[in-house]
């Protein structure tokens, strides 16, 4: 089984600043941010896309993508993403 910590806090400031994801909260200065649910399961597939080696810009399209849509993601050239999205990693 493998073990991952997710995105770090720097990390998601950074994407959150590009616009890649939308807390309902910006947070910052001790003050934790909350996030709608769908927001936090885009945060951590885009990090888990991340860390497989997608940029992430890409990340956070297929992210979202995969999130409010569901199923598999076309990316450019043919290319098909499946996402497993089980909660038993």
């Amino acid at each position: 089984m493998t073990m991952t910590t997710g995105p770090t806090y720097r990390q998601v400031d950074h994407w959150i600043r590009q616009g890649w994801l939308q807390p309902h909260t910006r947070g910052g200065s001790g003050h934790p941010r909350v996030w709608p649910l769908t927001e936090a399961r885009i945060r951590d597939l885009m990090g888990r896309l991340v860390t497989a080696g997608l940029t992430p810009a890409a990340a956070a399209d297929a992210a979202r993508l995969h999130i409010t849509l569901g199923g598999p993601v076309r990316l450019a050239g043919g290319l098909v993403l499946h996402i497993d999205t089980k909660e038993d990693r």
